[in-house]
């Protein structure tokens, strides 16, 4: 800031700073708050380029050092980007290290659903008349949604089975898949309810009958993918499927390959199911948020 166009402004201060009684030992302005409008240029020079701004408030929050939190949107106003915020939230020791990470923590416009982080460097500091210029390198990942549609087959009894039971509870004997059985599934993907249908991929994992009362599995799943622009990419989902309601939803906790850091929700519908020998054909809605 300067002494005739300032582009922040203090709005609170810390115990110290007012003259209260309660004195802090502390030469960092604990408590203090800053409310910010500051420019974005393309360069060091406050006069090239405006490309957006970064508008926003910092407190001082350590009583042993120059750290602040920081929580900013950078608005740009330039370009492509015009009109599309990155949010950050973060801790900033602004004389501790040469270079401060910062988290993104979202974004709006083209940066919806952003994460990704801050580097910043100090570049010039006048601290007489407090004012500073910050290089900022921002890395932004976007997310993007993708909608995938399948049928999961679950054989227990036929030739070739492609779940096999591995585990049960004491006294289970003579009812099928009671509390506490643990299955292991080799399940095919296929693109339509006939299992002759193109194959997708597999969902290989475990579930569990982890109630008393109801028909209800832990599910621990990879959809491993083997088609397409997807082929070798993995989704997981972990959760919980009460396999009578009609429409039972489980997380996605993580993915690999495209679907790197991935998370979601899938839902599960059954088209068909055989009560005796449990056979059954599931079709699966996943809805991925991946970068």
């Amino acid at each position: 800031m300067s002494p005739t166009n300032f582009t922040v402004v203090q709005v609170a201060a810390g115990p110290r700073r007012n003259g209260s009684a309660t004195t802090i030992n502390s030469v960092t302005e604990f408590g203090s708050v800053m409310i910010s409008d500051d420019p974005l240029t393309e360069t060091p020079d406050p006069l090239s380029k405006v490309v957006g701004r970064a508008q926003g408030l910092s407190s001082s929050v350590s009583q042993s050092d120059t750290t602040i939190l920081m929580a900013f949107n950078l608005v740009f106003t330039e370009g492509k980007f015009n009109g599309s915020t990155l949010s950050i939230l973060g801790r900033n020791s602004i004389f501790a290290s040469k270079v401060r990470e910062m988290p993104v923590v979202g974004g709006s416009g083209v940066f919806r659903f952003a994460r990704g982080y801050v580097l910043m460097k100090t570049y010039a500091l006048d601290v007489k008349n407090l004012r500073a210029t910050v290089e900022y390198d921002v890395y932004p990942f976007k997310e993007k949604l993708t909608h995938l549609h399948f049928y999961f087959h679950d054989v227990a009894t036929a030739t070739n089975p492609t779940v096999v039971q591995v585990a049960a509870a004491p006294n289970s004997t003579g009812r099928i898949r009671p509390f506490g059985s643990v299955m292991i599934a080799d399940d095919p993907l296929t693109e339509t309810p006939n299992p002759s249908s193109k194959l997708l991929g597999k969902a290989q994992g475990l579930y569990s009958s982890v109630s008393q009362s109801q028909t209800t599995y832990l599910m621990a799943f990879n959809f491993v993918f083997m088609e397409g622009k997807y082929n070798g990419s993995t989704v997981s989902i972990f959760g919980r499927n009460s396999i009578l309601s009609k429409v039972r939803e489980i997380p996605i906790i993580g993915g690999t390959g495209v679907f790197r850091f991935a998370r979601g929700y899938t839902l599960a519908r059954t088209y068909a199911v055989n009560s005796t020998t449990f056979n059954a054909i599931v079709e699966y809605d996943v809805h991925v948020l991946h970068y």
